[in-house]
Protein backbone atom coordinates (compact mmCIF):
# COMPACT_ATOMS: atom_id res chain seq x y z
CA UNK A 1 0.00 0.00 0.00
CA UNK A 2 1.64 3.38 -0.72
CA UNK A 3 1.74 5.57 2.14
CA UNK A 4 -1.01 9.02 1.89
CA UNK A 5 0.54 12.21 3.57
CA UNK A 6 -1.37 13.94 6.36
CA UNK A 7 -4.56 15.96 5.25
CA UNK A 8 -4.33 14.10 1.94
CA UNK A 9 -7.25 11.64 0.53
CA UNK A 10 -8.04 10.25 -3.06
CA UNK A 11 -11.01 12.22 -4.15
CA UNK A 12 -13.74 10.92 -5.98
CA UNK A 13 -16.93 12.09 -7.54
CA UNK A 14 -18.68 12.20 -4.15
CA UNK A 15 -16.10 13.60 -2.25
CA UNK A 16 -15.07 16.23 -4.57
CA UNK A 17 -18.28 17.87 -4.33
CA UNK A 18 -18.47 17.79 -0.61
CA UNK A 19 -14.88 19.57 -1.40
CA UNK A 20 -16.18 22.54 -3.45
CA UNK A 21 -19.47 23.03 -1.32
CA UNK A 22 -16.99 23.80 1.51
CA UNK A 23 -15.55 26.36 -0.48
CA UNK A 24 -17.46 29.29 -0.66
CA UNK A 25 -15.18 30.58 -3.67
CA UNK A 26 -16.10 27.58 -5.55
CA UNK A 27 -19.38 26.98 -4.76
CA UNK A 28 -20.97 30.65 -5.82
CA UNK A 29 -18.87 30.27 -9.12
CA UNK A 30 -21.43 26.51 -9.54
CA UNK A 31 -24.32 28.45 -7.96
CA UNK A 32 -27.17 26.99 -6.94
CA UNK A 33 -26.97 23.90 -4.37
CA UNK A 34 -24.38 21.38 -4.28
CA UNK A 35 -27.33 18.14 -5.00
CA UNK A 36 -27.47 19.65 -8.13
CA UNK A 37 -24.16 19.85 -9.81
CA UNK A 38 -23.22 18.05 -12.21
CA UNK A 39 -20.15 15.82 -11.67
CA UNK A 40 -17.89 13.53 -14.23
CA UNK A 41 -14.53 12.54 -13.78
CA UNK A 42 -13.19 13.50 -17.32
CA UNK A 43 -9.52 12.44 -16.96
CA UNK A 44 -8.22 10.31 -19.58
CA UNK A 45 -4.03 10.95 -19.42
CA UNK A 46 -1.60 8.59 -17.64
CA UNK A 47 -1.23 10.72 -14.54
CA UNK A 48 -4.22 12.24 -12.22
CA UNK A 49 -7.91 12.47 -12.29
CA UNK A 50 -9.95 15.68 -13.60
CA UNK A 51 -13.12 16.48 -12.53
CA UNK A 52 -15.72 18.37 -14.26
CA UNK A 53 -18.15 20.26 -12.14
CA UNK A 54 -20.82 22.07 -13.60
CA UNK A 55 -24.02 24.17 -11.70
CA UNK A 56 -26.11 26.86 -12.59
CA UNK A 57 -24.01 29.51 -12.50
CA UNK A 58 -20.75 28.01 -14.35
CA UNK A 59 -18.25 25.64 -13.99
CA UNK A 60 -15.00 24.67 -12.67
CA UNK A 61 -12.45 21.71 -12.99
CA UNK A 62 -11.02 19.58 -10.58
CA UNK A 63 -7.31 18.17 -10.91
CA UNK A 64 -5.70 16.25 -8.30
CA UNK A 65 -2.66 14.58 -8.66
CA UNK A 66 -2.29 11.02 -7.66
CA UNK A 67 0.32 9.23 -5.43
CA UNK A 68 0.84 6.95 -8.28
CA UNK A 69 1.47 7.11 -12.22
CA UNK A 70 -2.40 6.26 -12.78
CA UNK A 71 -2.00 4.68 -16.61
CA UNK A 72 0.02 1.89 -14.47
CA UNK A 73 -1.25 1.83 -10.95
CA UNK A 74 0.10 1.33 -7.12
CA UNK A 75 3.58 -0.68 -8.33
CA UNK A 76 4.31 2.81 -9.82
CA UNK A 77 4.51 4.82 -7.17
CA UNK A 78 4.81 9.17 -7.91
CA UNK A 79 4.93 12.17 -6.27
CA UNK A 80 2.10 14.08 -5.51
CA UNK A 81 4.04 17.26 -5.37
CA UNK A 82 4.25 17.31 -8.63
CA UNK A 83 0.88 19.86 -8.56
CA UNK A 84 3.14 22.13 -6.80
CA UNK A 85 5.06 22.75 -9.82
CA UNK A 86 2.12 22.85 -12.14
CA UNK A 87 0.72 25.46 -9.92
CA UNK A 88 4.12 27.45 -9.93
CA UNK A 89 4.29 26.76 -14.03
CA UNK A 90 0.50 28.06 -14.15
CA UNK A 91 1.57 31.28 -12.76
CA UNK A 92 4.66 32.12 -14.62
CA UNK A 93 3.10 30.95 -18.16
CA UNK A 94 -0.04 33.17 -17.50
CA UNK A 95 2.26 36.56 -16.09
CA UNK A 96 4.20 35.59 -19.39
CA UNK A 97 1.51 34.62 -22.09
CA UNK A 98 -1.25 36.37 -20.72
CA UNK A 99 -4.65 34.27 -21.52
CA UNK A 100 -3.10 31.35 -22.85
CA UNK A 101 -3.66 28.77 -19.54
CA UNK A 102 -6.64 28.58 -17.98
CA UNK A 103 -7.18 31.01 -15.03
CA UNK A 104 -6.60 29.46 -11.99
CA UNK A 105 -9.34 29.99 -8.81
CA UNK A 106 -8.00 27.84 -6.15
CA UNK A 107 -4.91 25.66 -5.05
CA UNK A 108 -4.26 23.13 -2.51
CA UNK A 109 -1.26 21.68 -1.56
CA UNK A 110 -2.25 18.96 0.88
CA UNK A 111 -5.03 17.74 -0.73
CA UNK A 112 -2.97 17.92 -4.11
CA UNK A 113 -5.78 19.60 -6.22
CA UNK A 114 -5.92 22.91 -8.49
CA UNK A 115 -9.50 24.68 -9.22
CA UNK A 116 -9.33 26.02 -12.49
CA UNK A 117 -11.01 27.33 -15.34
CA UNK A 118 -13.39 25.22 -17.30
CA UNK A 119 -12.46 25.38 -20.40
CA UNK A 120 -15.29 25.14 -23.19
CA UNK A 121 -16.15 24.19 -26.14
CA UNK A 122 -12.60 23.14 -26.11
CA UNK A 123 -11.27 19.99 -26.70
CA UNK A 124 -8.20 18.56 -26.90
CA UNK A 125 -6.02 19.20 -29.87
CA UNK A 126 -5.20 15.56 -30.41
CA UNK A 127 -8.85 14.57 -30.71
CA UNK A 128 -9.60 17.52 -33.14
CA UNK A 129 -6.36 16.45 -35.06
CA UNK A 130 -8.05 12.47 -35.51
CA UNK A 131 -11.12 13.89 -36.46
CA UNK A 132 -9.82 16.41 -39.29
CA UNK A 133 -10.57 19.66 -37.89
CA UNK A 134 -8.54 22.84 -38.85
CA UNK A 135 -8.10 25.96 -36.11
CA UNK A 136 -7.52 28.94 -37.63
CA UNK A 137 -5.99 30.88 -34.55
CA UNK A 138 -4.12 27.64 -33.34
CA UNK A 139 -0.41 28.69 -35.01
CA UNK A 140 -0.82 32.42 -33.67
CA UNK A 141 -1.81 31.07 -30.52
CA UNK A 142 0.08 28.60 -29.90
CA UNK A 143 3.37 30.29 -30.91
CA UNK A 144 3.06 33.19 -28.85
CA UNK A 145 3.16 30.98 -26.03
CA UNK A 146 5.97 29.20 -26.68
CA UNK A 147 7.96 32.53 -27.96
CA UNK A 148 6.68 34.76 -24.70
CA UNK A 149 6.74 31.83 -22.44
CA UNK A 150 10.29 30.88 -23.49
CA UNK A 151 11.53 34.32 -23.78
CA UNK A 152 10.50 35.87 -20.45
CA UNK A 153 12.15 33.01 -18.03
CA UNK A 154 15.09 33.17 -19.98
CA UNK A 155 18.84 34.58 -19.70
CA UNK A 156 17.46 37.23 -21.95
CA UNK A 157 14.73 38.37 -20.28
CA UNK A 158 15.84 38.39 -16.65
CA UNK A 159 19.11 39.16 -14.23
CA UNK A 160 21.01 36.20 -13.16
CA UNK A 161 19.98 36.73 -9.53
CA UNK A 162 16.43 36.40 -10.85
CA UNK A 163 16.83 33.41 -13.10
CA UNK A 164 18.77 31.33 -10.31
CA UNK A 165 15.96 32.46 -7.97
CA UNK A 166 13.12 31.12 -10.83
CA UNK A 167 14.94 28.17 -11.25
CA UNK A 168 15.31 26.93 -7.66
CA UNK A 169 11.76 27.26 -7.32
CA UNK A 170 11.89 24.42 -10.31
CA UNK A 171 14.25 22.39 -9.30
CA UNK A 172 12.75 20.41 -6.85
CA UNK A 173 10.78 18.72 -9.80
CA UNK A 174 13.90 16.15 -10.40
CA UNK A 175 11.65 12.74 -10.01
CA UNK A 176 9.80 14.03 -13.13
CA UNK A 177 12.98 14.85 -15.12
CA UNK A 178 14.26 11.52 -14.39
CA UNK A 179 11.20 9.67 -15.79
CA UNK A 180 11.41 11.93 -19.04
CA UNK A 181 14.66 11.13 -19.45
CA UNK A 182 13.75 7.40 -19.22
CA UNK A 183 10.83 6.89 -21.03
CA UNK A 184 12.10 9.46 -23.62
CA UNK A 185 15.65 8.41 -24.32
CA UNK A 186 16.41 5.07 -22.69
CA UNK A 187 13.32 3.49 -22.67
CA UNK A 188 12.30 2.87 -26.25
CA UNK A 189 15.90 1.42 -26.98
CA UNK A 190 15.22 -1.76 -25.07
CA UNK A 191 13.11 -4.26 -24.51
CA UNK A 192 12.21 -3.01 -21.36
CA UNK A 193 9.25 -4.47 -19.92
CA UNK A 194 6.51 -1.81 -20.23
CA UNK A 195 6.97 -0.72 -23.79
CA UNK A 196 5.20 -2.17 -26.52
CA UNK A 197 4.49 -1.77 -30.62
CA UNK A 198 2.12 -2.90 -33.06
CA UNK A 199 3.35 -6.74 -33.45
CA UNK A 200 4.52 -8.92 -35.54
CA UNK A 201 3.86 -5.78 -38.19
CA UNK A 202 6.55 -3.57 -36.65
CA UNK A 203 8.66 -6.16 -35.20
CA UNK A 204 11.81 -5.56 -37.68
CA UNK A 205 11.63 -2.17 -37.27
CA UNK A 206 12.20 -1.89 -33.61
CA UNK A 207 14.50 -4.24 -33.52
CA UNK A 208 16.57 -2.60 -36.27
CA UNK A 209 16.28 0.65 -34.50
CA UNK A 210 17.55 -0.86 -31.10
CA UNK A 211 20.68 -1.73 -32.88
CA UNK A 212 20.87 1.18 -34.89
CA UNK A 213 24.08 2.46 -32.85
CA UNK A 214 23.78 6.31 -34.71
CA UNK A 215 20.28 6.43 -33.27
CA UNK A 216 21.24 5.16 -29.46
CA UNK A 217 23.89 7.97 -29.77
CA UNK A 218 21.95 10.85 -30.74
CA UNK A 219 19.42 9.81 -28.15
CA UNK A 220 21.87 9.83 -25.41
CA UNK A 221 23.18 13.32 -26.99
CA UNK A 222 19.99 14.97 -26.67
CA UNK A 223 19.50 13.44 -23.01
CA UNK A 224 22.30 15.30 -22.06
CA UNK A 225 21.33 18.37 -23.77
CA UNK A 226 17.69 17.69 -21.73
CA UNK A 227 20.25 17.03 -18.62
CA UNK A 228 22.05 20.61 -18.85
CA UNK A 229 20.58 22.99 -20.60
CA UNK A 230 19.13 25.61 -18.40
CA UNK A 231 17.42 27.91 -20.77
CA UNK A 232 14.01 28.65 -20.17
CA UNK A 233 10.89 27.48 -17.51
CA UNK A 234 9.61 24.76 -19.95
CA UNK A 235 6.27 23.19 -20.11
CA UNK A 236 8.40 19.60 -20.06
CA UNK A 237 5.11 17.95 -21.77
CA UNK A 238 3.69 20.17 -24.54
CA UNK A 239 2.26 17.16 -26.75
CA UNK A 240 -0.85 17.81 -28.61
CA UNK A 241 -2.89 16.15 -25.65
CA UNK A 242 -1.85 19.16 -23.63
CA UNK A 243 -3.67 21.72 -25.50
CA UNK A 244 -6.77 22.65 -25.72
CA UNK A 245 -8.85 24.34 -28.80
CA UNK A 246 -11.98 25.91 -29.82
CA UNK A 247 -12.39 27.73 -32.91
CA UNK A 248 -10.61 31.06 -32.00
CA UNK A 249 -8.89 30.14 -28.66
CA UNK A 250 -5.96 27.75 -27.61
CA UNK A 251 -4.50 26.94 -24.03
CA UNK A 252 -1.87 24.82 -22.86
CA UNK A 253 -2.83 22.81 -20.03
CA UNK A 254 -0.93 20.38 -17.80
CA UNK A 255 2.25 21.92 -17.00
CA UNK A 256 3.21 19.15 -13.80
CA UNK A 257 6.37 18.59 -15.65
CA UNK A 258 7.76 22.16 -15.72
CA UNK A 259 10.91 22.73 -14.94
CA UNK A 260 14.21 24.39 -16.45
CA UNK A 261 15.35 23.13 -19.30
CA UNK A 262 16.23 23.52 -23.19
CA UNK A 263 13.35 25.48 -25.62
CA UNK A 264 13.87 22.92 -28.19
CA UNK A 265 11.87 20.35 -26.09
CA UNK A 266 8.71 22.29 -26.27
CA UNK A 267 8.96 23.12 -29.66
CA UNK A 268 10.61 19.44 -30.47
CA UNK A 269 7.55 17.83 -28.60
CA UNK A 270 4.93 20.38 -30.71
CA UNK A 271 6.37 19.22 -34.28
CA UNK A 272 6.86 15.92 -33.16
CA UNK A 273 3.32 15.23 -32.21
CA UNK A 274 1.95 17.14 -35.11
CA UNK A 275 4.06 14.84 -37.44
CA UNK A 276 2.30 11.75 -35.80
CA UNK A 277 -1.33 13.16 -36.57
CA UNK A 278 0.29 14.01 -39.90
CA UNK A 279 1.65 10.45 -40.62
CA UNK A 280 -1.64 9.34 -39.02
CA UNK A 281 -3.60 11.08 -41.49
CA UNK A 282 -3.91 8.05 -44.00
CA UNK A 283 -5.15 5.81 -42.07
CA UNK A 284 -8.50 8.42 -41.01
CA UNK A 285 -9.32 9.29 -44.77
CA UNK A 286 -12.81 8.45 -45.50
CA UNK A 287 -14.71 7.61 -48.61
CA UNK A 288 -15.38 11.79 -48.43
CA UNK A 289 -11.95 12.97 -47.65
CA UNK A 290 -9.04 11.22 -48.39
CA UNK A 291 -6.56 13.06 -45.85
CA UNK A 292 -4.39 14.69 -48.48
CA UNK A 293 -5.51 18.58 -47.78
CA UNK A 294 -5.74 17.85 -44.13
CA UNK A 295 -1.93 16.50 -44.41
CA UNK A 296 -0.98 19.86 -46.21
CA UNK A 297 -2.45 21.89 -43.69
CA UNK A 298 -0.52 19.84 -40.66
CA UNK A 299 2.58 20.59 -42.37
CA UNK A 300 1.99 24.18 -42.73
CA UNK A 301 0.42 24.82 -39.18
CA UNK A 302 4.02 23.15 -38.59
CA UNK A 303 5.61 25.96 -40.50
CA UNK A 304 3.64 28.48 -38.98
CA UNK A 305 3.88 27.58 -35.56
CA UNK A 306 8.02 27.79 -35.89
CA UNK A 307 7.92 30.94 -37.69
CA UNK A 308 5.48 32.50 -35.37
CA UNK A 309 7.44 31.38 -32.30
CA UNK A 310 10.59 32.94 -33.93
CA UNK A 311 9.61 35.75 -34.63
CA UNK A 312 7.65 36.82 -31.43
CA UNK A 313 11.33 35.56 -29.47
CA UNK A 314 13.57 37.59 -31.75
CA UNK A 315 11.17 40.73 -31.67
CA UNK A 316 11.21 40.54 -27.73
CA UNK A 317 14.79 39.27 -27.69
CA UNK A 318 15.30 42.95 -29.95
CA UNK A 319 13.32 45.36 -27.71
CA UNK A 320 14.34 44.10 -24.38
CA UNK A 321 18.00 45.12 -23.54
CA UNK A 322 19.64 41.77 -22.41
CA UNK A 323 22.40 41.16 -19.68
CA UNK A 324 23.69 38.60 -22.34
CA UNK A 325 24.85 41.67 -25.23
CA UNK A 326 27.76 43.82 -24.53
CA UNK A 327 26.89 47.54 -24.19
CA UNK A 328 28.53 48.55 -27.26
CA UNK A 329 26.63 46.27 -29.51
CA UNK A 330 22.53 47.45 -30.19
CA UNK A 331 20.46 44.94 -30.20
CA UNK A 332 19.46 45.79 -33.58
CA UNK A 333 22.93 46.15 -35.00
CA UNK A 334 23.97 43.64 -37.95
CA UNK A 335 25.72 41.75 -34.89
CA UNK A 336 23.33 41.14 -33.20
CA UNK A 337 21.27 39.94 -36.11
CA UNK A 338 23.93 37.53 -36.33
CA UNK A 339 23.66 36.56 -33.19
CA UNK A 340 20.47 35.88 -33.12
CA UNK A 341 19.97 33.92 -36.13
CA UNK A 342 22.73 31.63 -34.71
CA UNK A 343 20.67 31.36 -31.99
CA UNK A 344 17.92 29.92 -33.59
CA UNK A 345 19.42 27.99 -36.17
CA UNK A 346 20.54 25.86 -32.67
CA UNK A 347 16.91 25.90 -30.94
CA UNK A 348 15.58 24.61 -34.65
CA UNK A 349 18.40 21.45 -34.76
CA UNK A 350 17.41 21.04 -30.89
CA UNK A 351 13.87 20.95 -31.95
CA UNK A 352 14.19 18.33 -34.79
CA UNK A 353 16.37 16.01 -32.40
CA UNK A 354 13.89 16.18 -29.60
CA UNK A 355 10.68 15.89 -32.33
CA UNK A 356 12.36 12.60 -33.22
CA UNK A 357 12.70 11.19 -29.88
CA UNK A 358 9.61 12.36 -28.79
CA UNK A 359 7.83 10.19 -31.99
CA UNK A 360 9.88 7.17 -31.15
CA UNK A 361 8.75 7.23 -27.67
CA UNK A 362 5.06 7.17 -28.64
CA UNK A 363 5.67 4.54 -31.61
CA UNK A 364 7.53 1.68 -29.76
CA UNK A 365 7.76 3.12 -25.44
CA UNK A 366 5.47 2.89 -23.00
CA UNK A 367 2.72 5.33 -24.06
CA UNK A 368 1.14 5.70 -27.16
CA UNK A 369 -1.22 8.61 -28.81
CA UNK A 370 -4.87 8.15 -29.84
CA UNK A 371 -3.38 9.26 -33.82
CA UNK A 372 -2.85 5.67 -34.18
CA UNK A 373 -4.31 3.47 -31.17
CA UNK A 374 -7.69 4.86 -32.97
CA UNK A 375 -6.55 2.87 -36.26
CA UNK A 376 -8.39 -0.38 -36.25
CA UNK A 377 -6.20 -2.38 -38.69
CA UNK A 378 -3.31 -3.18 -37.25
CA UNK A 379 -1.69 -3.72 -40.75
CA UNK A 380 -2.90 -0.03 -42.03
CA UNK A 381 -1.30 1.17 -38.20
CA UNK A 382 1.83 -0.29 -38.50
CA UNK A 383 2.25 0.73 -42.47
CA UNK A 384 1.34 4.65 -41.26
CA UNK A 385 3.93 4.03 -37.96
CA UNK A 386 6.37 2.90 -39.57
CA UNK A 387 6.78 5.87 -42.16
CA UNK A 388 7.03 8.08 -38.53
CA UNK A 389 9.57 5.89 -36.97
CA UNK A 390 11.90 6.19 -39.79
CA UNK A 391 11.36 9.75 -40.31
CA UNK A 392 11.80 9.93 -36.25
CA UNK A 393 15.35 8.39 -36.44
CA UNK A 394 16.04 11.08 -39.10
CA UNK A 395 14.98 13.98 -37.08
CA UNK A 396 17.22 12.66 -34.52
CA UNK A 397 20.70 11.64 -36.57
CA UNK A 398 20.35 14.57 -39.17
CA UNK A 399 18.90 17.08 -36.47
CA UNK A 400 21.70 20.17 -37.88
CA UNK A 401 20.62 18.73 -41.08
CA UNK A 402 17.77 21.21 -40.94
CA UNK A 403 18.21 24.44 -41.45
CA UNK A 404 14.54 26.19 -42.05
CA UNK A 405 11.59 24.63 -40.74
CA UNK A 406 10.49 24.46 -44.31
CA UNK A 407 13.30 22.06 -44.64
CA UNK A 408 12.03 20.10 -42.16
CA UNK A 409 8.55 20.26 -43.39
CA UNK A 410 9.62 19.30 -46.82
CA UNK A 411 11.21 15.67 -46.38
CA UNK A 412 8.80 15.11 -43.90
CA UNK A 413 6.30 15.49 -47.26
CA UNK A 414 8.47 13.08 -49.35
CA UNK A 415 8.19 10.40 -46.96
Amino acid sequence: MISMPPGYAILNTASVRDTVAGLPDLARRLGGPPAVWKIQEIGDGNMNQVFDLQGPAGGIVVKQSLPYIRSVGESWPFPIERIDFEHEALGVQARAAPGLVPEVYRYDPVRAFIAMERLSPHIILRKGLVRGIRYPRLAEQLGDFLARSLFFTSDLALTTPEKKRLMARFAGNAELCATTEDVVFTGPYWDAPLNRHTRPQLDAAVVALRADEEAMIAAAELKLVFRTATEAVIHGDLHTGSVMVSEDDTRVIDAEWAFYGPMGFDLGAVVGNLLLAYFSQPAHASADDDRTAYRAWILALIEQIWTRFETGFLDLWRHHRSELLPPTLAPESAAAERLYRRRMASVLADTAGFAGAKMIRRLMGISHVEDFEAIASQDRRAQCEAAALSFARELMVRRAHFRSIGALTEEARQR
